[in-house]
């Protein structure tokens, strides 16, 4: 799945269940972005494809359980 997709459903996803979902410009120089979901946070690779493990472990840093 390709960030920007990644992205687009993770922030549905939060909008469902009233969430605060942010993304933001990683402060250093770089292609990554910095994704705020209440009270968590992670930094995301913004160029590439992402690959099934990596969502996962990104949703598992975000404390999400539900998102498939």
């Amino acid at each position: 799945m390709s960030t920007p997709e990644f992205v687009r459903k993770l922030k549905r996803w939060a909008r469902k269940r009233g969430v605060p979902c942010e993304v933001k410009r990683h402060e250093s120089k770089g292609s990554h972005r910095r994704i705020y979901l209440g009270d968590r946070n992670t930094t995301i690779p913004w160029t590439r494809s992402l690959t099934t493990g990596a969502v996962r472990g990104i949703l598992k840093q975000l404390g999400i359980d539900d998102f498939f």
